[in-house]
């Protein structure tokens, strides 16, 4: 099934020899692909010029996808289908009804009209840079029975199938080696069994040095090819690393780590006014002129990566290009935007090791003023 990612144009075009005019009706929806697909949602008439006619649609089905997170990976996929009625010679020809799956995606420039993207797994490195305790996620669009099989130190540690689906909730499926939802961690796990971790430094030291979700190899066989995905854990035991969560490319949520140092800031913005302190002639020095009716502020914070392969490098631009992304924050999953406007691409050669330092701002006020 042909896909239309939905940040880049996607362009029906029909042609014919006395073509007088065509219509196009769109069907956006979630549920069960066909039997889900309810009333009409567009109807499109265009008349035809030179025997020629073009349909854009992909804005008309972006305001059906909506990217939500917080914390838990769900597909913001849909199903996209039309139906073309030509007229030639004024009799009306219905067309048979053209199924699509549509995604929050896009392509690049160089990559043509529309951009198909696909590829199993739906990001683009093959190595991955997690931190030590926390799961492992990979976003994947499964067209046929797929085997994920995960390993640690040559051993399989996880394996599962999945076969294609016609529920939008499993277009875009998270395959992970995480089996209990929410346990990202050995506290976690203390926790959800109602135990308590002690915060002795003894005990902190021992769960720095377990590894909950140690795999380190990945293996996806769609019955046709096998790729290998390359898995490295990094220990931090100076600095805290941090998650970011954004749509990618793809339009599927992929995580990227920080692991080094961050610096939290704070700027501020106020409104003054001059007070009139005079009392029946006189005035108290100990009350402000100039004082202030509002003021708020709003919180920065900037990542420093830690070492990357090069493969990654094309992550970073998709996180530079991303709408949404959100942050791991104090045990919260908050929305954040990338402030930093200037990525420049380092390679093995010239740079020797690679890392990025990136800027991004908490989408916030920092107090709260939701009316």
């Amino acid at each position: 099934m042909s896909k239309i990612n939905v940040r880049s144009p996607y362009y029906i075009y029909i042609t014919e020899a006395n073509l007088d005019s065509a219509k196009l009706e769109l069907y956006v929806y979630t549920g069960t692909k066909g039997a889900s697909r309810g009333a009409i949602d567009y109807t499109i008439n265009s008349t035809a010029v030179g025997n020629k006619i073009t349909f854009e649609i992909s804005e008309l089905v972006r305001d059906y996808i909506e990217n939500t997170f917080d914390g838990s990976y769900t597909s913001s996929a849909v199903w996209v289908d039309y139906q073309i009625t030509r007229t030639v010679n004024n009799v009306p020809i219905s067309e048979f009804i053209v199924e699509l799956t549509g995604f929050d995606g896009y392509g690049y420039f160089s990559e043509g009209a529309n951009p198909q993207n696909t590829q199993t797994i739906l990001q683009s490195n093959k190595t991955i840079y997690k931190y030590s305790d926390a799961p492992l996620r990979l976003p994947a669009n499964v067209t046929t029975s797929t085997v994920f099989t995960f390993l640690q130190n040559g051993s399989s540690i996880y394996n599962t199938t999945l076969d294609p689906s016609t529920d939008s909730d499993d277009i875009i499926t998270y395959v992970s080696s995480e089996t209990t939802t929410g346990i990202d961690s050995w506290q976690d796990r203390v926790l959800l069994d109602s135990g308590t971790v002690e915060s002795l430094e003894c005990v902190k030291d021992l769960l720095d040095d377990v590894d909950l979700y140690g795999v380190d190899t990945i293996y996806v066989d769609n019955g046709t090819t096998v790729e290998v995905y390359k898995v490295e854990n990094i220990e931090e035991c100076l600095d805290t690393p941090y998650k970011l969560t954004f749509v990618n490319k793809f339009g599927a949520l992929q995580d990227l780590w920080f692991f080094k140092r961050s610096t939290l800031s704070m700027n501020t913005s106020q409104q003054t006014y001059k007070s009139n302190l005079v009392v029946d002639g006189s005035y108290s020095i100990n009350q402000h002129q100039k004082s202030i009716l509002t003021k708020q502020g709003n919180e920065s914070l900037t990542l420093n990566s830690g070492f990357y392969s090069e493969d990654n490098n094309e992550v970073f631009k998709q996180l530079f290009l991303s709408e949404q992304v959100w942050i791991d924050y104090d045990s919260e999953t908050l929305p954040v935007n990338i402030t930093s406007s200037n990525l420049v691409h380092k390679t093995r050669l010239k740079d020797k090791l690679i890392s990025y330092e990136i800027s991004l701002e908490f989408t916030n006020d920092t107090i709260n003023n939701i009316r």
